[in-house]
């Protein structure tokens, strides 16, 4: 079984990839940048501003087309867009199979799982799991770098901003170690 993944926006959204990519990999799920080649097609989407919600819907349009052209068994909209809009993307995009949302991708396998039956599911409530040192992951970054996403979330609630009803609450990694000289708390 092949997995392909394309992963939008910021690079919360491509930390989030990475981790599920891992997770896939680790239940033996074989990945692959071919779409036409993929059993399972995951969109990680962004739904900040208005254009990049458009390049989110036109992106998971796409990408079913290779239900009827290509190998095409289960497509998951996960991330941003499935978070803010839930059933109700769900219901507007009967190409979709399943909606993951930015808390819920851990439980990418109960998504693929789940679509592989032909149910459709929506897994996007809040969910306080952040990745750490020991979550699979498969970075997709040049090897000389990768993203760490140490913080998620945020409890300010501005009236201009999306990010408290994409990511949720303010949650935070915690600090491991010897910083600076003394013994960190954890």
């Amino acid at each position: 079984m092949k997995a392909g993944f394309i992963s939008l926006g910021c690079s919360k959204n491509l930390v989030d990839t990475e981790v599920m990519l891992g997770e896939l990999k680790a239940h033996g799920i074989e990945l692959t940048n071919e779409p036409q080649e993929a059993d399972i097609l995951i969109v990680n989407t962004c739904a900040f501003i208005q254009s990049a919600k458009e390049e989110s819907i036109t992106t998971v349009l796409n990408m079913a087309d290779y239900k009827e052209s290509g190998r095409c068994r289960s497509l998951i909209v996960a991330g941003c867009l499935g978070q803010r809009y839930k059933q109700e993307l769900l219901d507007e995009l009967p190409e979709a199979d399943a909606i993951l949302g930015t808390g819920a991708w851990s439980r990418i396998m109960e998504a693929v799982e789940e679509t592989l039956k032909g149910h459709r599911v929506v897994i996007a409530d809040e969910d306080d799991t952040l990745y750490d040192e020991n979550t699979p992951r498969i970075t997709t970054t040049p090897d000389y770098t990768a993203y760490v996403k140490i913080a998620e979330g945020c409890d300010n609630h501005c009236a201009f901003c999306a990010i408290p009803q994409i990511r949720g609450h303010f949650r935070s990694r915690r600090i491991r170690g010897y910083l600076q000289g003394s013994r960190a708390s954890d």
